[in-house]
């Protein structure tokens, strides 16, 4: 990748350079700037230098309009999706961008009717349906015009009551932990964990 090239991706991810002195400085959302990144920024502090103050000193972001995109041909990433596909290529299997909540569920629960509205959300919204494919190493968007995801439920009621809490942070770690493959998908995980007859503690 050139160097006018590593700046655009820089940008994507909305990281602000300028320069002070002969330093490169740099500002950067939480967690983008991963140790590989500032690895590279380190290696190409040389030429990105005169680069920026050929610019007036700093690597300002350029956002184009939103337009409508049609659906017939190859779709490029949103700028968010370009920063989630790029730190996925500088460090394969990162969680950086996962987003993991626990939704304590109480009175009777129709696990099936849960199911369905999860899936009817992600029949609603095409983004729950995307994957990322790399073409000529340049990457896109795939839409599956369906897509299923699973409920399973976790029962822990043979455990007693003290372990329960116990156990619901475990798995809730666990599956926060869990990375996710943009090509292949989903980007999207549920579970249901079962402490009671009318608790339940559901996992995304």
């Amino acid at each position: 990748m050139r160097t006018i090239e590593f700046l655009s991706y820089l940008r994507r991810l909305d990281v602000r350079l300028w320069v002070e002195g002969d330093r490169l400085r740099y500002n950067a959302p939480k967690g983008v700037l991963t140790p590989a990144l500032r690895r590279e920024l380190a290696e190409r502090k040389e030429e990105i230098l005169p680069l920026l103050r050929k610019a007036g000193g700093a690597a300002a972001p350029v956002l184009p309009p939103i337009k409508p995109i049609p659906r017939d041909g190859e779709l490029p990433l949103s700028f968010a999706q370009q920063r989630l596909w790029f730190l996925d290529q500088l460090e394969p299997g990162n969680i950086f961008y996962n987003i993991p909540a626990a939704v304590r569920l109480s009175g009777r629960l129709d696990v099936a009717a849960l199911e369905r509205a999860l899936n009817e959300i992600v029949r609603r919204h095409e983004v729950l349906r995307t994957t990322f494919r790399a073409t000529n190493g340049r990457p896109t968007q795939v839409i599956a015009p369906e897509l299923r995801i699973p409920l399973p439920v976790v029962d822990l009621t043979h455990l007693p009551e003290g372990e329960r809490k116990e156990a619901v942070e475990r798995l809730a770690r666990e599956e926060a932990q869990r990375p996710f493959d943009l090509a292949r998908g989903p980007l999207l995980r549920a579970k249901l964990l079962r402490l009671g007859e009318e608790e339940h503690v559901a996992l995304l």
